[in-house]
């Protein structure tokens, strides 16, 4: 299927292990014409270092301190209108979420349409993200990758009301799934809406991402990906298409893995083992990575995707407040079976 050309967008905490190899598996699968990446100051040479000569698309560096500042605004002036004292999410956490929603207040040119897609999660056996309307025309398609019978019960409750009572829309469900899915097409035109409508529920003229930000104060928390899919619904159903938690989310899995884990250990064996040199052993490529989940995996059992998580906190979940691919990745350090190595 032919697509249109368009722009990815990842916001990115730190340089990992599996960083390249994300870039590389998104140039491989989806052949964008540029990644945006929004990083700390102090990761923008590194990031800079290891990306060159790799097999990724055109890429921008973004220093996230400094990327709103054609709005007059900083990370920093941001981050200052939250005050939730102790609490499970940083500033940071939710300044992420803001890089999403307001790409195109802070990248001149950027696409109309614009994939998100968070900087840990790597497509294998990956989905089409442009589909066929009736219409003939192209859709811009995610996949639904998160089952919505875990998870934290009270966390997801407050991210319904802030849908609720800020957008003033139905917070969007699936029988199955979750609209939090770790990656989305965003489209200019919705995020200019969905701002105007922050702007006129607070009654003030503050720009919409301080007003977001300000909103955890009042609502605890909000979840960038379902309160847009709930904008989108509302506004245009028809530009919010998805493939089923069936056809992609029931073999994602997703686990802690600093570059320590179970995955990243056997992935050094199996590399030490081969004939070929590893291409780079503190950033293995791509195609390195691919190959060894199909040896491990088996050609007819792939995960569509992988999620590697980097925080500690994945590490000290209860669990009944594990997600279903937590609980099923062979690579999850709290499985009581150990990972099966190649």
């Amino acid at each position: 299927m032919s697509q249109e050309i368009f722009d990815v967008v990842m916001p990115l905490f730190k340089v990992r292990w599996n960083t390249c190899a994300v870039l590389e598996g998104l140039t491989y699968h989806y052949s964008p014409r540029t990644i945006h990446i929004i990083t700390p100051a102090e990761e923008v040479d590194i990031l800079a270092d290891i990306a060159r000569d790799r097999a990724i698309a055109p890429l921008q560096i973004h220093p996230e301190e400094v990327f709103f500042q054609p709005l007059g605004l900083t990370k920093a002036s941001i981050c200052a209108e939250l005050d939730l004292g102790k609490s499970l999410y940083t500033p940071g956490w939710f300044y992420q979420q803001l890089l999403k929603l307001g790409a195109f207040e802070g990248i001149a040119g950027l696409s109309e349409w614009y994939l998100v897609w968070d900087s840990d999660l790597l497509p294998v056996a990956t989905w089409p993200i442009f589909t066929t309307a009736a219409s003939g025309g192209l859709k811009h398609t995610f996949a639904l990758l998160q089952h919505n019978g875990w998870g934290n019960a009270s966390i997801v409750s407050k991210w319904e009301t802030w849908i609720n009572e800020v957008l003033g829309v139905p917070a969007v469900t699936d029988p199955m799934a979750t609209f939090i899915p770790h990656h989305m097409w965003f489209k200019q035109a919705h995020l200019k809406s969905f701002g105007q409508r922050i702007n006129q529920f607070f009654k003030a003229n503050d720009h919409w991402l301080c007003l977001m930000m300000r909103s955890a104060n009042q609502f605890g928390t909000f979840g960038e990906y379902w309160c847009y899919s709930s904008w989108v619904v509302s506004q245009a159903s028809e530009d919010l298409s998805f493939h089923l938690y069936e056809l992609y989310g029931a073999t994602t899995e997703r686990f802690f893995d600093d570059g320590t884990g179970l995955f990243s250990t056997a992935l050094r064996d199996y590399l030490v083992k081969q004939a070929n040199p590893v291409s780079d052993a503190l950033f293995p490529a791509y195609r390195e990575i691919d190959d060894f989940i199909r040896a491990a995996y088996g050609a007819d059992a792939l995960p569509s995707s992988l999620s590697f998580e980097g925080s500690p906190r994945h590490l000290k979940k209860d669990e009944e407040n594990m997600h279903i691919e937590e609980l099923r990745s062979r690579w999850n350090l709290r499985s009581v079976e150990p990972a099966p190595t190649t």
